[in-house]
């Protein structure tokens, strides 16, 4: 009696699932098959066919549940698959905002040779400043650079994104509090 219980609460509850995807009549035969407990010949004369048309109808909507499942174990599989390539990007991320932390600098490299795009104005005032190397760059105060001739809020904004392009904000004492503030 307690196995006939079991049996006839998972049919309901896959029957219940399936309804989206099944026609009426598909989830109709179903539900009289398996919950009413109807016999195919039953089920055929309430719909006027035999019960070999219900069966072939019971047999192909009964294929249609059971793809609908494999999908729905598939999309289980995927979304932990990707709840596992998450965890791995977050840890691989991690892992690089930790080598950001502790960045090895050369300070002898040659501004010329860096990769960002310095404007005019702003190669004028290096050269006048005499700086060649991000170290000699890094040993003027940033509150310094508003003094210079010619240093505004252009050239501040371009010295920001430099620092932050070349990942060197830790050479710079005091530069997040000194890029939010504006040049007087």
């Amino acid at each position: 009696m307690l196995t006939h219980t079991l049996i006839d609460r998972t049919n309901r509850f896959y029957i219940e699932m399936s309804k989206k995807v099944l026609s009426k009549k598909e989830y109709d035969i179903l539900h009289k098959l398996l919950i009413e407990k109807m016999s195919l010949k039953e089920a055929g004369d309430s719909y006027g066919v035999t019960a070999e048309s219900v069966r072939r109808q019971y047999e192909r909507t009964f294929e249609k549940v059971k793809c609908v499942t494999e999908l729905l174990a598939d999309i289980d599989y995927y979304k932990q698959k990707l709840e596992q390539l998450k965890n791995e990007f977050e840890y691989e991320t991690g892992r690089i905002k930790r080598r950001r932390t502790k960045p090895e600098t050369d300070l002898n490299k040659l501004l010329y040779d860096t990769h960002f795009p310095f404007s005019k104005r702003m190669f004028s005032i290096i050269e006048a400043l005499g700086i060649t190397t991000i170290g000699e760059l890094a040993n003027i105060p940033l509150k310094d650079f508003q003094c210079f001739r010619g240093f505004k809020g252009k050239c501040k904004n371009e010295l920001i994104a430099f620092i932050e392009f070349e990942h060197i904000e830790h050479l710079f004492k005091g530069f997040s509090v000194w890029k939010t503030i504006p040049i007087k």
